[in-house]
């Protein structure tokens, strides 16, 4: 498994600093807070009704947890079969231990509302911060580390597919501002706190161990 880079870890602890900025002004309820979330509000959802509606809809569906938990049971169940478990243990950890158990723990703690702008889905719990940010960072992500190991030999495969993961990444998050169903920091607080966790999944596992 490659080992974190120091600008690796540049980027982990950079986003780490930028989520605890995120969380204190949500939980503190800033106003810059308020302003970043409609200017960016405003960017998304003009007009809702755009040709964008159905894709966007189409995402944020396939980013729910029920598709998202088959998906990485399957790649849990492949990497077994390929007798690579500490990366099937890799991905266990960050899809189905960090992403549930970090979304939890935090929407309970902050327990802020969701937008009361108009819904293209329906959604529950709170909204701090986006679980579907979270659980598609660090899916995705470990899909792209798990890329990044055994591609090494097909740059063009390997590329490939840290491009697709990047903007499924990026499209799921815009989705769920669209739909209605997020505020901007919620989805960039999944997002960074995703990253954050992924790396330091990644870091522990290096630490005791050279491959997958």
């Amino acid at each position: 498994m490659p080992r974190l880079s120091r600008w690796r870890w540049g980027f982990t602890w950079v986003a780490g600093m930028l989520f605890l900025i995120l969380l204190m002004g949500v939980a503190l309820q800033q106003a810059w807070v308020g302003q970043f979330d409609q200017a960016i509000i405003h960017l998304i959802r003009r007009p809702a009704t755009s040709p964008w509606t159905g894709p966007m809809v189409a995402i944020t569906t396939a980013g729910n947890p029920k598709p998202v938990t088959w998906l990485a049971i399957l790649l849990v169940v492949a990497l077994v079969i390929a007798r690579r478990y500490r990366a099937s243990c890799f991905m266990v950890i960050n899809v189905l231990g960090w992403a549930g158990l970090g979304n939890f723990v935090l929407k309970n703690l902050v327990r802020r509302p969701r937008p009361t702008i108009d819904r293209l889905v329906s959604a529950s719990s709170f909204s701090f911060p986006s679980g579907h940010s979270i659980t598609v960072m660090l899916l995705w992500g470990t899909v792209i580390v798990l890329a990044g190991r055994y591609l090494r030999q097909h740059p063009g495969w390997k590329w490939l597919v840290i491009g697709l993961a990047s903007l499924w990444i990026l499209a799921v998050g815009i989705s769920r501002i669209y739909v209605g169903v997020h505020y901007p920091s919620d989805v960039c607080a999944g997002w960074l706190l995703g990253f954050f966790l992924l790396s330091l999944t990644q870091w522990f596992f290096t630490r005791y161990g050279d491959d997958f």
